[in-house]
């Protein structure tokens, strides 16, 4: 069953210049999905019915001219979905015709999840990004752009374009999302090192270290394990806030 899918616009017809001139306030480029209810709640209460025009018309009117396009933008994307990318499996980054045992195949699963997801997902957003930058796109990817993002979105602090004052106790602290996006940031950096930590069997040998030398072996793989565990259990805290 289809439902009508709108578009990602890539400019809202309530976000520009004009919609902030007939609301007569201007609308911040990012909050906290909270403090969106406070935003609206003064700019309605400061000009209702300019407020209704900015942000109940203009959006009636945009949905109007663009349904053409958001018709064809729902086939476009189940199809898309469905056949091409697929989105409704995880994917890794294995050797195809390989074995696995389970404990690889969710590791490597998420992980590589959450690299499409920055290197995919938040570099095409931070196209859109005020700061301008020449980013290369290939294949629909590019690890700069995702992480510039991340960097972007790390800094957000509750201050006064998201409606608080020096005396909120939450003022210059950082958001939800900046937490989220450091954590990301980290777990991303994490996973493309993790391939570059020593190999305990070239590390430690019986001439080196005696002939228990595969003690150490052991010990140092278990570390490891217990590494990509912590780090597993760590993307899976912030999985509430791995969206776009």
């Amino acid at each position: 069953m289809f439902r009508l899918k709108k578009r990602s616009r890539i400019g809202y017809w309530n976000c520009n210049k004009f919609a902030n001139w007939i609301r007569g306030s201007e609308k911040p480029w990012a909050l906290e999905w909270h403090d969106w209810d406070e935003w609206h709640k003064n700019a309605k209460d400061k000009h209702p019915y300019r407020y209704w025009i900015a942000e109940k018309l203009l959006r009636k009117l945009q949905d109007f001219v663009n349904l053409p396009m958001d018709i064809y933008h729902t086939v476009e994307i189940y199809v898309r979905n469905r056949f091409i990318d697929k989105v409704h499996y995880l994917r890794t980054d294995l050797t195809p015709g390989e074995y696995y045992d389970l404990d690889t195949r969710i590791l490597h699963a998420l992980f590589t999840e959450l690299t499409d997801l920055v290197e995919v997902e938040y570099a095409s957003m931070q196209k859109y990004n005020k700061e301008e930058h020449n980013y290369v796109f290939k294949k629909g990817r590019c690890a700069l752009a995702g992480l510039d993002y991340l960097n972007w979105a790390g800094r957000l602090k509750y201050d006064e374009s998201m409606g608080f004052d020096p005396e909120d106790e939450y003022y210059n602290k950082p958001t939800h999302q900046a937490e989220a996006a450091l954590t990301t940031l980290e777990l991303y950096n994490w996973w493309k090192n993790r391939d570059n930590r020593p190999d305990p069997h070239t590390m430690f040998t019986k001439e080196k270290d005696g002939p228990q030398y595969y003690l150490k072996i052991d010990d140092t793989e278990q570390k490891y394990e217990n590494e990509d565990t912590d780090m597993l259990v760590k993307l899976v805290k912030i999985r509430g806030s791995l969206w776009t």
